[in-house]
C-alpha cells in the first residue's frame, strides 16, 4: 500500500479499514501531556525552547510541531477559546474561578488544579432559573478559529481533532459530584433539570463553534466520565433513564453540524455501557483504560470491534511510569495486536502523560508503535 496522509490514515482506521500503518495521537485534553513530563522529554530531545501551558486545570503542554513530527503524529487539534468576558486572574491561595462558577484550586504539593468549590451545590430547580449562566451567544470563544481550521485542512496532511465536555460531567462540576449522585437517587428531577440547562448552553456554544469549524474536523470528542476503575460511576438504569438521553441528544446536534466522526472519552470500567453508547452514536472510544475491570482489549475488539473505534490503549497507570523500555514496547505491540487489525484504532496513552514517566518510555512508546504498526504485519 502506498503511503497515505495522516488524515486518510486516521479517516480509513476510524472507518474500520486498514491503513498503511496505526496512526498516532497526541495532544488533546486527554491525550496529551503535562508540563513536568514534556519538560523532561524535551530535555532528553535535546529541545530547549521554553514550554508554554495548552490547558491549566490539567497542566499540559503546548507541544511543539518539531516534537509531533519527530513520533509521526497524524492529529493536529482546534479548541474552542474562553470567553474575553471572562475573568481569568488566579487568587492568592492558587486558585481561580472558571467561566460556568466553579472555583479550581492547585496546591502547592499538586501537580493540577481540581475543583474545591461548586456554585450550585446547595441549589433548588428555582435557583437554577436565576444562575448566572455562561452566555452561549459570546462569539469570543471562536474568534479566529475557523481560519486556524481551513489552515489546517487546506495546508497540512494532519486529520483535524477537537474535545469539548459532555453533558453529565459540565453538570457535576457546577453541583458536586458527591450531591449530584445523591440527587439522582432522591431528587432526580434536579439533576434532570440541570441537564437539560447544561444541554442547552452547551448546544448553543458548540453550534457557534461548529459553524465556524465542522466542515473541516474529522473527529470530535466529548469528555463525559460515567465509570470507575472497577464499575459503573452510578446505576446503569440511572445512567439509561437521566444521562443517556442527553447525550443523545447532544450527539444528534453535533451530527447535524459536522461528518467527523464523534469519539465519547470515559475513563475506568466502561464495558458495560458500550451497547448504550453505541446506540446513541458514539463511533470512537477514548481511552481504553486496560488496567481497569473489564477491559481486556482483545475481547473489546470481538466483541465491538465492527460497530466502535479504539482511542488509546497504552497503559498509564503502571506501564508507562514504572515498565521498563522493553515493556513499554511490549504494551504498544500488544495493543496493536489486539485493537489492530482491520482498522479501527488509533494509538494514544491512555490519558495524559504524567509527571512521573520517564522520557525513555515516551519516546519508546511512539517508537514502538512506528516499527510495529505497519499493516499488513501484525
Amino acid at each position: 500500500m502506498k503511503e497515505l496522509t495522516s488524515r486518510e490514515r486516521v479517516l480509513r482506521a476510524l472507518n474500520h479499514q486498514e491503513p498503511d500503518r496505526v496512526p498516532i495521537d497526541l495532544g488533546g485534553y486527554q491525550s496529551g501531556i503535562t508540563t513536568y513530563a514534556y519538560g523532561r522529554l524535551k530535555e532528553k530531545l535535546r529541545i530547549t525552547s521554553p514550554t508554554q501551558i495548552m490547558e491549566r486545570n490539567q497542566q499540559l503542554a503546548e507541544i511543539e510541531e518539531e516534537v509531533l513530527q519527530r513520533f509521526g503524529v497524524d492529529t493536529r487539534y482546534v479548541f474552542l477559546q474562553p470567553s474575553s468576558s471572562w475573568d481569568p486572574q488566579e487568587r492568592p491561595d492558587n486558585s481561580y474561578r472558571g467561566e460556568w462558577g466553579t472555583r479550581w484550586r492547585k496546591p502547592e504539593s499538586s501537580f493540577y488544579y481540581d475543583p474545591v468549590e461548586f456554585p450550585l451545590t446547595s441549589a433548588s430547580i428555582k435557583d437554577l432559573e436565576t444562575y448566572s449562566w455562561p452566555d452561549s451567544d459570546d462569539l469570543s470563544r471562536v474568534q479566529g478559529l475557523r481560519e486556524k481550521a481551513r489552515l489546517i485542512r487546506e495546508t497540512t496532511p494532519y486529520a483535524l481533532c477537537t474535545n469539548v465536555s459532555g453533558v453529565f460531567e459540565q453538570s457535576w462540576y457546577l453541583m458536586g459530584l458527591e450531591r449530584t449522585l445523591i440527587e439522582i437517587k432522591e431528587n432526580p428531577a434536579l439533576v434532570e433539570n440541570l441537564l437539560d440547562k447544561v444541554l442547552e448552553i452547551e448546544i448553543g456554544i458548540y453550534g457557534h463553534f461548529l459553524n465556524e469549524v465542522g466542515d473541516h474536523l474529522d473527529l470530535m470528542e466529548l469528555w463525559e466520565d460515567i465509570s470507575t476503575q472497577n464499575g459503573p460511576l452510578i446505576a446503569p438504569s440511572a445512567y439509561r433513564e437521566i444521562i443517556k438521553p442527553r447525550t443523545r441528544e447532544l450527539i444528534q446536534f453535533i451530527r447535524g453540524k459536522t461528518k467527523a466522526k464523534i469519539a465519547l472519552h470515559s475513563c475506568g470500567s466502561v464495558s458495560w455501557a458500550l451497547e448504550d453508547l453505541i446506540e446513541i452514536g458514539v463511533e470512537v472510544l477514548n481511552p481504553v483504560q486496560v488496567a481497569a475491570a473489564a477491559m481486556d482489549t482483545r475481547q473489546l475488539k470481538e466483541k465491538y470491534g465492527d460497530r466502535l473505534s479504539f482511542w488509546g490503549g497504552i497503559d498509564t497507570q503502571g506501564v508507562l511510569p514504572r515498565g521498563s523500555v522493553q515493556d513499554v514496547r511490549e504494551e504498544v505491540r500488544k495493543r496493536i495486536n489486539d485493537l489492530a487489525p482491520g482498522g479501527g484504532y488509533l494509538m494514544a496513552a491512555v490519558h495524559n502523560i504524567q509527571p512521573d514517566v520517564p522520557p525513555e518510555n515516551i519516546i519508546a512508546m511512539f517508537e514502538a508503535c512506528q516499527e510495529y504498526g505497519n499493516y499488513p504485519s501484525f
